[in-house]
């Protein structure tokens, strides 16, 4: 649903694209406004012109996101909430209390520069199948595990995925398929997927689940018809790990005994969840609905709009009966027997299945009745046609046998009891069940001798069990109904421990209904004599309790979908058609206890739609269930109404972690008839100003949640409103509060229109019964286009109107003069705010800019640039040194004004932040979206800060420490400390100490061997990664070797091999190695040509010997040169070409002894 109304087609053609000689005359205007810019009132020396874009490189851009905002948005705006600036002085009383209250006690950072989100309300409920954990195994598990594993937890459809909510604080902690990576900011799917992986995602989509009674197995269907098993106490392994069915005789799943994986808490993992058996093809040819799981968590059946329903064995993991729909005589078209419903009857020792479907039908299976003839075993036992439209739910009442035991003559039996059935047909229907034994008569032999024989063997005849379902009582309840549950006799006895015993008896049976009227009804019926007749064994159901007409849903709204009965047996979860969960418990209704009611004392909201504007609401709030503090809020989503929501303050940091803090709804504000567009508090916190699409603006007093004032005058749709900021004014009444010395409000609307309308007081407001209806005081044509945001200086001297005719006006309170007029955007104006400390305006708007404006001369002083689309809202923090701005690119973007630049970006929405609030009590930022999310973020500039300053504190001191360590030599802690410093440098330093240290003392590599093998996996890796850095280079090449040698030979390959990472670093060490061994090799090589030559010289003297030439010959390290095959070699890899000469008989020598090794330098001179 769009954000806003859509204008006519030629303005929006006027305002999305502009002439050239209008966009020439508004720049020679506000270049003009600029240039005669006098003295500017800051703390902070500014610029006194701003920079103006260029309008021909731009205006395309310009037009595309102008016509977006308006298709998408349309062209009425969000309004802002708490705003001001003072034009006149600040020696008024009333305005010194407003900057105090504004100052409160908390105390913001002077350049904020880091926000963290404290908490988010993301979308946990989109329509479909809910479930919340069981009764029955929260004991055990908190016997055997930690007390986190006994909290309940409420598992919903969200789209194609199941959302885990904690039932306590209705947050959302994962879901199965995506764990926490669900969050705006951390998905992981590309918005540019390409269509075949979009499908295949399509396919992976749950269409329906149910949570086994172990509260750890889930089992899902996807849009595939695939079906597998999840298990929510596992997480999933990186590569989303699956077991396939691999046969019949594949019974085991991927868990035994020796690997089973360790569980934890369902609420504890982020994790997605790990599937841990696929039952593959589900058989069914249309989407699976319903899935239900028998009590002894070792069945399931699932139901599709087919009308066939499959029995599941989850242990051996294949399907064991198919039970398809019976013709009715009448027969019936395609789709008549969608299945609506499936229940098993509540008892470990039956296999008893009621199928409901689409066509008023219910079947009831007993799978355990002819389970030794297959054909008769899938085949009902009854079939119940008196509902004339589709059954949503049936239940069994627990009186009477439960089914499951064994007759005298050996057969199964059903078990008798009362059945309860109803539909879309308005009506519940109660069934008797009875059976009686039959014996086997179809074959009467014709012989005598064999008819003789038969009689003397009766007692072995066969016998089998007729079971009948007969309709006793049938109550009309005149409206459809959606869900109903049988409340057992652990609800009976909650209610009986508060002294309601005379209320409720034990014999008493308590059915809960809804349905599309949107009331909860609770009804009751006694169990008679089951010898007194049939129509006496259960009495007519009457009307125990219902909901008031306050605390109901409504029939406007679309009603309640399905109920759920908690774990703890004392509330009911009512689901309603606006995806919201209300937990409603038994309580009295009036002073004297006379009546009882469902009583609604919280609720979770499932969905909030897009989020077109929110406003804290001044103060803390006691929580009226658990009596904490707590800042509320209050938010106007696409719908009638007006949600307010309470966030606990907290303060903890370490919170962050796991956030237990979460936005819960605190009451709604029922009284538009159409969607609610823009919202403002007044700064005592006491009322609430609301306007929306029905054209009028109505005051609510928050704490009792009821509207005192209504104004109406507007012809279209109020787009934006705003309340005085003076505390003091709101209790002036009488003729004062008449001639505007008392509080007002402001609207304006898509008719450009601005009216100021006068409050009479709080003595009014708050004890008034009926709504006041509030007269325009002042009313004027303000705009020549729609006015988009209206906002209010914390004096009350100014209103400031944003429009989209790309100008701000200034108007005087007392008459609606106008001050001034401020030009310079060249697209429509979204959001203005005054400064509650200096005499300036901040605006945003269409054309990506932030603006900030001088109230004394009307100038621009500064313009900031950096959103990607519009810019739709802007808010002052601190002291008025920064700004927050949102735009429709989904970032919220901090700005310093005095160095025009952004000090951050705040990237937590996928979609337009239509909101955007700052509470001036605990400091905290609200913002919310198109996404239908709200975050609260904040300021950790401070605990980033002192993060930082210890960083730096223990990095000095650790360096002191190895500082001294080095000097005195102690190269084994020296080392540790530089690889924990992570200092490269200084390891390689210790380790060149380290193996000098050794080499004098002839031990080798030994202390390195002992390092290595003493070093964990993660010191290991960095080591390696700094021999790769080091093997680059030849002077460190030797201690990269020495290093990797002393790691090879201490830990075995194969070992190695297996560590993550370390075989790429090997293979980053190698071409470097080998490069470095040639070059050494090719140098010892040549070291020989100076060995050969002096070996040479050693015959210069003749026939006598060098005295000491022979020592020197024996004593060399290098060996002389070797003839091999006519090849002399030197050292150990170079082959010097040459030719051997031999000595003539006399001794002499000849031109061939001459010997070549390498190139002459000089040539030849014959040449």
């Amino acid at each position: 649903m769009a954000r806003r109304q859509s204008k006519n087609d030629d303005e929006l053609s006027s305002s999305s694209s502009a002439g050239s000689g209008s966009e020439e005359e508004q720049s020679d205007d506000s270049t003009s406004e600029q240039s005669s810019s006098g003295e500017v009132p800051m703390k902070e020396d500014m610029d006194d012109a701003s920079e103006q874009q260029d309008n021909e490189s731009s205006s395309s851009d310009d037009e595309i996101d102008s016509k977006q905002m308006k298709n998408n948005a349309g062209d009425s705006n969000s309004p802002d909430d708490d705003s001001g600036s003072s034009s006149d002085g600040g020696d008024d009383d009333s305005e010194d209390e407003v900057m105090k209250h504004a100052s409160s006690s908390f105390q913001q950072p002077a350049i904020s520069k880091s926000w963290t989100v404290l908490t988010t309300h993301s979308p946990c409920y989109t329509g479909g199948t809910v479930a919340l954990s069981h009764k029955s195994n929260l004991a055990q598990l908190a016997a055997d595990d930690d007390k986190e594993s006994s909290q309940p937890f409420i598992l919903a459809q969200r789209g194609g995925d199941v959302s885990i909510i904690e039932a306590s604080t209705g947050l959302l902690l994962r879901t199965v398929r995506k764990g926490t990576s669900f969050e705006g900011g951390n998905l992981d799917e590309n918005e540019d997927e390409d269509d075949d992986e979009e499908e295949m995602m399509d396919a992976e989509a749950i269409t329906a689940f149910a949570l086994s009674p172990n509260n750890r197995d889930l089992i899902a269907v996807t849009r595939s018809h695939l079906v597998r098993k999840y298990n929510l106490a596992v997480p999933a392994d990186d590569g989303y790990e699956e077991v396939e069915k691999q046969g019949k005789n594949d019974k085991k799943e991927s868990t035994d005994a020796s690997g089973k994986p360790e569980q934890q808490s369902v609420i504890s993992i982020k994790q997605p969840a790990k599937v841990t058996f696929s039952f593959g093809k589900s058989g069914h040819k249309l989407p699976v609905t319903k899935v239900a799981f028998h009590p002894s968590g070792i069945f399931f059946a699932t139901g599709s709009v087919d009308g066939l329903v499959k029995v599941w064995d989850i242990r051996n993991g294949y399907a064991t009966h198919a039970l398809h729909p019976t013709s009715a005589a009448s027969g019936g078209g395609r789709g008549t027997y969608a299945v609506s419903c499936i229940q098993w009857r509540p008892t470990s020792a039956s296999l008893i299945l009621a199928i409901g479907r689409e066509d008023g039908s219910i079947s009831i299976h007993d799978l355990l009745l002819n389970a030794q003839d297959t054909k008769s075993a899938s085949m009902p036992v009854a079939v119940l046609r008196d509902h004339i439209s589709a059954v949503t739910c049936v239940a069994w009442s627990s009186e009477g046998s439960g089914g499951g035991s064994t007759s005298s003559s050996g057969s199964r039996k059903h078990g008798s009891g009362v059945f309860f059935s109803s539909g879309r047909d308005s009506v519940i229907n109660t069934w008797l069940i009875s059976e009686q034994e039959v014996t086997d008569t179809s074959s009467s032999p014709k012989s005598k001798k064999r008819r003789k024989s038969r009689e003397d063997e009766g007692t072995n005849r066969a016998t089998s069990v007729k079971v009948t379902y007969q309709r006793i009582r049938t109550l009309p309840v005149y409206e459809q109904v959606e869900s109903m549950i049988l409340l057992p006799r652990r609800f009976r006895q909650s209610l009986e421990s508060r002294g309601r015993s005379e209320v409720l008896s034990r014999k008493q049976i308590v059915l809960a209904t809804c349905g599309t009227k949107g009331v909860v009804r609770l009804w009751t019926a006694i169990s008679g004599d089951k010898d007194a007749g049939v129509q006496n064994a259960v009495s007519d159901l009457s009307l125990f309790a219902s909901q008031s007409e306050s605390d109901a849903f409504g029939e406007d709204m679309g009603g309640y979908t399905s109920l759920h009965l908690t774990s703890d047996d004392n509330n009911i979860l009512a689901i309603d058609a606006e995806q919201n969960m209300a937990f409603l418990q038994l309580d009295w209704t009036n002073a004297d206890k006379t009546e009882l009611g469902l009583v609604s004392n919280r609720a979770i909201v499932g969905h909030n739609g897009e989020i077109l504007d929110l406003s804290v609401i001044p103060g803390l709030h006691k929580n009226p269930v658990s009596g904490v503090k707590e800042q509320a809020v209050a938010v106007a989503t696409n719908s009638s109404q007006v949600r307010i929501f309470g966030v606990a303050e907290n303060n903890d940091s370490s919170s962050d972690d796991h956030p237990h803090t979460a936005l819960s709804p605190r009451g709604i504000l029922d009284g538009h008839t159409a969607i609610v567009l823009s919202l403002d508090c007044s700064p005592c916190g006491r009322y609430l100003a609301t306007a929306g699409k029905d054209k009028s603006m109505r005051i609510w007093n928050v704490p009792t949640r009821t509207c005192v004032a209504i104004a109406t005058g507007h012809t279209e749709a109020v787009g934006s409103v705003a309340m005085s900021n003076k505390i003091g004014c709101y209790d002036v009444g009488g003729k004062a509060a008449e001639s505007g010395a008392g509080a007002f409000a402001v609207t304006c609307s898509k008719d450009r229109t601005l009216k100021v309308w006068s409050l009479p007081g709080s003595a009014v407001l708050d004890k008034t019964d009926d709504e006041i209806t509030l007269n325009a005081r002042l009313s004027i044509r303000a705009h020549e286009k729609d006015i988009n945001i209206v906002s209010v200086a914390p004096n009350d001297s100014l209103i400031a109107t944003g429009s989209q005719d790309k100008t701000i006006k200034l108007w005087r309170t007392s008459d609606l003069a106008l001050h001034g007029t401020l030009k310079g955007h060249k697209r429509g104006v979204w959001d203005c705010q005054f400064s509650q400390h200096d005499r300036v305006l901040a605006t945003g708007s269409g054309d990506r800019t932030v603006k900030l404006w001088s109230i004394a001369d009307c100038s621009c002083v500064r313009t900031f640039q950096g959103h990607m689309a519009s810019v739709l809202r802007v808010r002052f923090i601190g002291t008025g040194l920064q700004l927050l701005s949102s735009g429709s690119d989904g970032l919220i973007k901090l700005w310093t004004i005095r160095t025009n630049e952004c000090e951050s970006t705040i990237d937590g929405h996928d979609d337009k932040i239509w909101a955007l609030d700052l509470s001036q009590t605990t400091g905290t930022l609200f913002s919310g979206g198109a996404d239908s999310k709200i975050a609260v973020w904040r300021d950790t500039t401070k605990e980033k800060d002192d993060e930082k300053r210890e960083a730096e504190e223990k990095n000095i001191l650790m360096e002191q420490t190895l500082s001294n360590h080095l000097r005195h030599k102690r190269y084994e802690q020296a080392l540790e400390l530089a690889l924990e410093l992570d200092k490269p440098q200084q390891v390689l330093k210790v380790l060149t100490d380290i193996l000098e240290k050794d080499a004098a003392s002839s031990r080798g590599i030994e202390t390195l061997q002992k390092h290595a093998a003493n070093w964990q996996l993660d010191k290991l890796v960095q080591i390696l990664r700094y021999c790769r850095e080091w093997n680059t280079r030849a002077r460190n090449s030797h201690i990269a070797m020495l290093v990797v040698k002393a790691i090879v030979t201490t830990i075995p390959a194969a070992k190695l091999a297996t560590y993550q990472g370390v075989p790429e670093i090997l293979a980053g060490i190698a071409p470097y190695a080998e490069r470095h061994f040639e070059r050494l090799d090719g140098m010892v090589g040549n070291s020989y040509l100076l060995d050969y030559t002096l070996f040479s010289m050693g015959s210069i003297h003749g026939e006598s010997k060098v005295e000491g030439y022979d020592e020197w010959l024996a004593n060399r390290k290098y060996l002389p040169p070797k003839v091999q095959e006519g090849r002399i070699q030197i050292g150990g890899s170079l082959i010097v070409e040459g030719k051997k000469g031999h000595n003539d008989e006399n001794g002499g020598s000849s031109d061939e002894d001459v010997m070549t090794i390498g190139d002459s330098d000089t040539e030849d001179e014959d040449e």
